[in-house]
């Protein structure tokens, strides 16, 4: 449980790209919207992409330091599923996803931009503080904006 949210707290955003039976994922571990502390990636042949999410970051150096783990739906291919309970469960960490298709009503604005989210392991304001000090702007958080930068740059 994340009791004080510092403006460096460790997050890691993950996307993934692909199709069918092959999926590349990118994580990206930055310290709130200041820097980027690290790159991960994975690849995953199954289309819940849940275990693959996990296992790239507890086999990563970083596992210790991320406090939390962002995604959004709309980065996610069709045919595509993550559970963030499950992942919050296999990883230990809070995660936060983002999207119109999260089943909540939970909504954070920054500015006149806004987005649904679904926080997981840790409670809703703990979660729109989180999304606040890790985006620098708009309601894409460093971490997830970057992760997807790089993975358009990689080939499919």
């Amino acid at each position: 449980m994340l009791h004080h949210i510092k403006r460096e707290i460790r997050v890691l955003g993950i996307v993934a790209k692909g199709s069918s039976d092959n999926y590349t994922i990118v994580g990206v571990v930055f310290r709130g919207n200041l820097w980027l502390d690290g790159v991960l990636k994975a690849h995953s042949n199954d289309a819940d992409i849940t275990d693959a999410f996990a296992l790239m970051l507890l086999d990563s150096s970083h596992s210790g330091q991320v406090r939390v783990i962002i995604l959004s739906t709309e980065s996610l291919p069709n045919g595509m599923y993550v559970s963030a309970k499950e992942l919050s469960a296999k990883t230990h960490k809070p995660v936060i996803l983002l999207g119109d298709k999260v089943g909540t009503t939970n909504i954070w604005h920054n500015g006149e931009q806004k987005v649904k989210f679904l926080a997981v392991g840790v409670s809703r304001w703990s979660a729109e503080e989180i999304l606040r000090v890790s985006t620098r702007e708009g309601v894409t958080p460093e971490a997830l904006r970057l992760a997807a930068l790089i993975s358009y740059a990689l080939p499919d």
